[in-house]
């Protein structure tokens, strides 16, 4: 009795906020869908504007792991050749992303999923790196296939089945092949297994992992042309903002550190994004790039953890706000918008 009337006596902001999960649900599926018309309107009005990545992803001028380009080939093909509908394609291949992310909540129980997911879709920095942009076309597709292979590891993680775990370093394995991001995990859980002695775990990670990097990423050296001198290429883009062995030397000096001190307490999953943090470290002193490091708030957000609490009360409005993980990735993404657009303006 008592809750049916403070249900009743609640301000109508008050109800909405009740629901405010699937509002932010509804609002970044719709943004999304807002944003594919706005591009295809300009680019109708004008025939010159500029399509960003997705047109470098359509040219295949850009060079990525061979696995991304070969994928990128297939997205051209059945395009028609037209970067019209590769864009509709890049458009599409972010939406899949979203809804995949769905099912890692919902593989990883976690709660107020609907709030969190919401947030998630909202987020203005992974909404930036992945949708937005005004002066051309926001998608950056590469990015996409890195987080369809992530996102599918993290759904088959938590499942106990023998199967999911091998799934899951299949598709970590292509992960780190179509955009590298993940691939210290090979040095990292190699020796997690055997500082452990975990002999039946080293196998899986062996068989599923192993054989992947070499068919995509060791193989193509001796049937690409000039695929060695297009890793070198890219390292002398590198080379004009730090030489290549003070790079190496942050990444060496923070890999040591982590295997020495934290490696054998910490969990895989902890391990996998400490592995993307590495990558991203040396890929953002190549090429400042903030972007690299935007699948490590997806971390925050699958380890749930309260700061504190406290009741709003405003007089239209009474409400317990709970400021956690996510309120804090969320509100930081903001900051980091910013260093972005100050990175594009002076750095680049």
């Amino acid at each position: 009795m008592n809750n049916e009337t403070y249900r009743e006596n609640k301000s109508f902001l008050e109800k909405i906020l009740d629901h405010k999960g699937l509002l932010f649900i509804v609002a970044g599926m719709l943004i999304r869908f807002v944003m594919l018309f706005y591009y295809y309107y300009t680019h109708t009005v004008d025939p010159l504007k500029s399509w960003g990545d997705v047109a470098i992803n359509y040219s295949g001028s850009y060079y990525y792991p061979p696995l991304t380009m070969y994928l990128l080939n297939f997205f051209r093909v059945i395009s028609f050749e037209m970067v019209e509908i590769f864009a509709f394609w890049a458009f599409l291949l972010e939406v899949v992303v979203v809804l995949l992310f769905y099912f890692v909540l919902k593989s990883f129980s976690i709660s107020n999923w609907k709030y969190i997911y919401g947030l998630f879709l909202i987020n203005p920095f992974l909404f930036l790196n992945n949708v937005f942009s005004l002066e051309n076309c926001g998608y950056h597709i590469t990015d996409s296939f890195f987080f369809i292979f992530l996102f599918l590891a993290l759904i088959f993680y938590p499942r106990k089945e023998e199967w999911s775990n091998y799934l899951f370093y299949i598709f970590l394995a292509f992960s780190a092949v179509t955009k590298i991001y993940t691939l210290p995990i090979i040095g990292f859980f190699f020796l997690k297994f055997l500082i452990e002695k975990n002999w039946n775990e080293m196998k899986k990670f062996l068989i599923c992992t192993v054989l992947i990097v070499f068919v995509f990423l060791v193989a193509p050296i001796f049937y690409i042309e000039n695929y060695l001198y297009l890793i070198f290429l890219w390292n002398q883009k590198g080379e004009d903002v730090l030489p290549l062995y003070i790079r190496l030397i942050i990444v060496a000096i923070i890999s040591i550190s982590y295997i020495f001190f934290r490696l054998k307490k910490a969990g895989i999953i902890e391990i996998t994004f400490f592995s993307i943090l590495v990558m991203a470290l040396f890929l953002f002193f190549s090429i400042p790039f903030i972007r690299y490091f935007q699948p490590l708030l997806i971390y925050g957000i699958l380890t749930p953890y309260v700061f504190f609490t406290f009741t709003l009360n405003l007089g239209f409005i009474k409400r317990k706000i709970v400021f956690d993980n996510n309120l804090l990735i969320f509100y930081s993404s903001f900051i980091l918008v910013g260093i972005a657009y100050l990175i594009i303006i002076f750095l680049l």
